[in-house]
């Protein structure tokens, strides 16, 4: 039979084209079905493990035996006073907090205050059976508080409790008597016929009004005792442990303004020669203890044949040579993880303490003497060390001191009863103190530009004529603008500080923070750098020592969002628009 040419063709090509093809299958055939001993990983060759142990140099031999026992000697003082500018000395008793101590200021005049006060002692009256006498004192102690048109929450409030409810505020001056003699509150309820047995209900619940306004409100005895500098914008104070009159070491505190103090918000400033020294504030502690080896979460294992959990994976550490932390934690989890101990130490609350020494015993019975790192002058240049005060008493001694702030870990913070941003305005050259939220009669912060905020507008520019421009010689900015011009400082041609200022029919600071001060009033120019700064203040309140709670008024700073523009303009020629017919 005759093939075909295209069949002959393809029977070519196919056979250009040789392929060959195979179907292999794998499948364990195990002789056992215990895996136990497989999975045991067993090391067959034990000389092979010596030799790597041998070639990374562990049986190198090294004095590096293990601590068994640590005595530490150290010095003990005691903080006994505080000292606020202007040269104002307090005692200090560790009971409360020392931000409490150091923050806390003066309950503001409010209506809201006022209502809170007078609720209370509505209160006592009628567990008393003194309701009776409520409209004697709504007529005694009216609510006379201004409240600005704009500030309605405020107007509220005075709404709700006018006619129904007395000053609380006034009640409390009237039984301190600091309003005046004459307003006595119990000379004043003897003269309104009031009989001997309700006086006598009245004191006691007196007492208990003015116990329960010191137990809730933690206040100075003074409104001018007080660390907060306006000037710098932040707190300053000292704290020193005092003895017959004489000052054993003194902490500065220049910069606190964070809102939390810690052993880094202090530096050492004074101290004198405590060593042997015991009396009721130095007191010298001789502790042992068992060291305890450091060790973390993914910590490399110490010998190389035993298998980590990875959880701490050190190759993924992304730096260079110059990314000195991240190699120095590179080191310290590879290299030394396993040589380091911890003794803790007890430590009282309100203490300095500065270590003398330590003596170590290890396994071999040896003792060994170690004293604090960079005692000697000659390490002063290179000396970097944490949890300790920075020495700026200017002696050839190295102190080796810590103070255990007596801080709170944790407070709670409402929302800022006031806001100031302090910004520069680089078109103006000035500074403006912007009152972001001012306090309310109500008893909280409520927004500046509402309160600022004008009902009546200015009548529309007539034209005269057919004036075509017009002479415009300012123009002018909300009232919660404060300015702050720049002005010399005394004695010096170059140096330059802010000064409060008043914008032209405007009625000045609404706020606490910007009128607390009577003119003049400067703030140093350093203190608001071309970012700005925004000063707070706020409701606190902390749990204390043995479960006592502090409510205070505090205030912290914090970078501002950059400069700022009022749009306020000198001397300006503007069109007048056409009126469209």
């Amino acid at each position: 039979m005759p093939i075909p040419s295209n069949a002959k063709k393809f029977a070519i090509k196919a056979f250009r084209k040789p392929s060959i093809t195979g179907y292999n299958r794998l499948e364990p055939s195990p002789r056992s079905a215990d895996f136990e001993r497989s999975l045991q990983a067993e090391i067959r060759d034990p000389l092979w493990m010596l030799t790597r142990q041998w070639q990374f140099g562990e049986f190198q031999g090294e004095d590096a035996a293990s601590p068994v026992t640590a005595q530490i000697l150290a010095d003990h003082v005691a903080i006994n006073r505080v000292h606020f500018p202007g040269n104002k000395q307090f005692s200090y008793d560790p009971s409360i907090p020392l931000e409490t101590k150091v923050e806390r200021e003066s309950v503001p005049a409010s209506l809201f205050h006022a209502v809170q006060l007078g609720r209370h002692f509505l209160k006592l009256m009628r567990a008393n059976g003194l309701e009776g006498h409520l409209g004697l004192l709504i007529a005694k102690f009216p609510f006379s508080y201004a409240i600005d048109p704009n500030d309605t929450e405020g107007l509220q409030l005075k709404r709700a409790v006018e006619g129904k409810l007395f000053d609380g505020r006034s009640v409390e001056n009237a039984i301190r008597t600091i309003s005046g003699p004459g307003n006595d509150l119990g000379v004043w309820l003897a003269s309104q016929a009031v009989s001997l047995g309700d006086l006598t209900k009245f004191q006691t619940i007196a007492d208990a009004f003015i116990a329960w306004i010191n137990r809730s409100f933690s206040q100075p005895d003074s409104a001018a005792d007080s660390a907060w500098l306006p000037s710098q914008l932040e707190y300053q104070f000292k704290v020193s442990a005092q003895e017959n009159g004489r000052d054993l070491l003194t902490l500065n505190a220049e910069q606190y303004q964070e809102g939390h103090l810690d052993w880094y918000s202090f530096d050492l400033t004074q101290i004198a020669n405590i060593k042997g020294t015991e009396s009721a504030q130095v007191s010298q502690s001789l502790t042992s203890f068992i060291p305890a080896p450091i060790s973390f979460k993914g910590m490399p294992y110490s010998r190389y044949w035993m298998m980590g959990d990875s959880q701490v994976d050190f190759g993924k550490i992304d730096t260079s040579a110059t990314g000195l932390l991240h190699l120095l934690l590179a080191e310290f989890g590879l290299v030394y993880s396993n040589d380091w101990f911890m003794l803790p130490y007890p430590l009282k609350t309100n203490t300095a303490c500065e270590i003398q020494g330590m003596v170590l015993t290890d396994v071999f019975g040896q003792h060994i003497l170690i004293r604090p790192a960079g005692r000697g002058s000659e390490s002063n240049w290179h000396r970097w060390s944490m949890f300790r005060q920075t020495d700026r008493t200017g002696g050839a001694a190295n102190h080796n001191l810590f103070y255990l702030a007596p801080a709170i870990t944790k407070a709670l913070e409402g929302e800022p009863l006031e806001q100031v941003n302090f910004l520069r305005d680089e078109m103006a050259n000035l500074v403006w103190g912007v009152e972001t939220r001012v306090p309310s009669q109500a008893g909280i912060g409520v927004s500046g530009n509402e309160i600022a905020r004008k009902k009546d507008e200015p009548a529309p520019f007539a034209p005269v004529g057919e004036a075509k421009i017009r002479y415009l010689l300012g123009t002018t900015v909300p009232e919660n603008w404060i300015p702050f011009i720049p002005v010399h400082m005394n004695g010096s041609d170059t140096e330059i500080q802010l000064q409060r200022a008043k914008m032209p029919n405007s009625k000045g600071p609404m706020g606490r923070l910007l009128q607390e001060v009577p003119a003049p009033y400067y703030i140093q120019e350093e203190e608001v750098p071309r970012s700005g700064v925004i000063v707070e203040r706020s409701w606190q309140r902390a749990r204390w020592l043995r479960g006592a709670s502090y409510l205070w008024i505090g205030r912290y700073k914090e970078a501002g969002k950059g400069e700022g523009w009022s749009n306020l303009k000198f001397d300006q020629l503007e069109d007048i628009p056409e009126k469209s017919e």
